[in-house]
């Protein structure tokens, strides 16, 4: 159907990121920016150790209770959290929601509401947010990357077990975004795993990723939807995702050899002219 791999269109794009990992095994595959200590700004994951990652924190969300179909909220303030954790959520059969990061604790809580979210993924700066929300939502459970006071750290996830990625059925839910109407409200706007392989194909079709570039990613924006398929598709190709903050992209995009920036639309960012830019959001 595409450039991607025909394969993908019969498993979710989480298990078929798993099973292309083993091929790249020695490559890297995400690269966090500075960090207290590396989790998850800091620190390399190759592909290997990335689909162990997921594997394994997927087997301790089980264990914490998660079911399949059950709804996870993810407020990840960079790449490697947000990849890392949508994926976990997936893999163990769950559906990652992806939250605005510019939402106030307010707006945070009546989506994980809305969405019957029972627990959340996320780290500093964002988890104070996470946190406030926590009493005005089904939440129960919180994970954070980085020690956050009420959170649970994402680390005690692993180490349990590994379980191979859940199969998706093509109509099943595989992201589950909240899009604000023309009235200011945020609504749900479910999408399934058949719709995200055709979203990540337009992406690979529109970005030409390779696994020769190295991707220098802006935290998350919007309702996540177009930078889950960006580093999706991005991951796929077997390039390399850098997380970056705005005034550390032209750094990063130096130390790292970057090929593509990953930026809010309409951001003021400088990014070098050797470096392809790529809108989101």
């Amino acid at each position: 159907m595409s450039k991607l791999d025909d394969l993908i269109a019969e498993v979710s794009v989480t298990k078929r990121l798993v099973s292309v990992a083993t091929d790249r095994a020695g490559l890297t595959a995400l690269i966090g920016g500075p960090g207290p200590d590396g989790q998850p700004g800091g620190g390399s994951y190759s592909y290997a150790s990335l689909a162990t990652t997921v594997q394994a924190a997927a087997a301790g969300l089980t264990w914490r209770g998660l079911r399949p179909r059950d709804v996870v909220g993810v407020l990840a303030p960079d790449a490697v959290g947000f990849a890392i954790a949508t994926h976990a959520v997936r893999a163990a059969g769950g559906v990652p929601s992806p939250v605005d990061t510019a939402l106030c604790a307010v707006e945070t809580a009546g989506q994980l509401a809305e969405s019957g979210a029972r627990m959340v993924i996320t780290a500093p700066p964002l988890a104070d947010t996470a946190l406030a929300a926590v009493d005005r939502s089904w939440v129960r459970q919180v994970f954070s990357f980085v020690d956050a006071p009420g959170a649970t750290r994402f680390s005690d996830l692993l180490g349990l077990d590994m379980i191979r990625p859940s199969r998706g059925r093509p109509d099943d839910v595989a992201l589950l975004p909240f899009s604000r109407g023309q009235d200011g409200r945020l609504r749900p706007a479910p999408v399934s795993h058949r719709e995200l392989v055709v979203l990540i194909d337009q992406a690979d079709q529109d970005a030409g990723f390779t696994s020769r570039d190295v991707v220098v990613a802006m935290p998350p924006v919007g309702n996540g939807l177009s930078y889950t398929t960006l580093i999706d598709c991005a991951l796929l190709r077997g390039a390399t995702v850098v997380a970056v903050s705005g005034p550390q992209l032209a750094m990063a995009a130096a130390t790292h050899h970057g090929t593509v920036a990953v930026v809010p639309k309409d951001a003021e960012i400088v990014v070098p002219a050797s470096v392809r830019t790529i809108p989101v959001g």
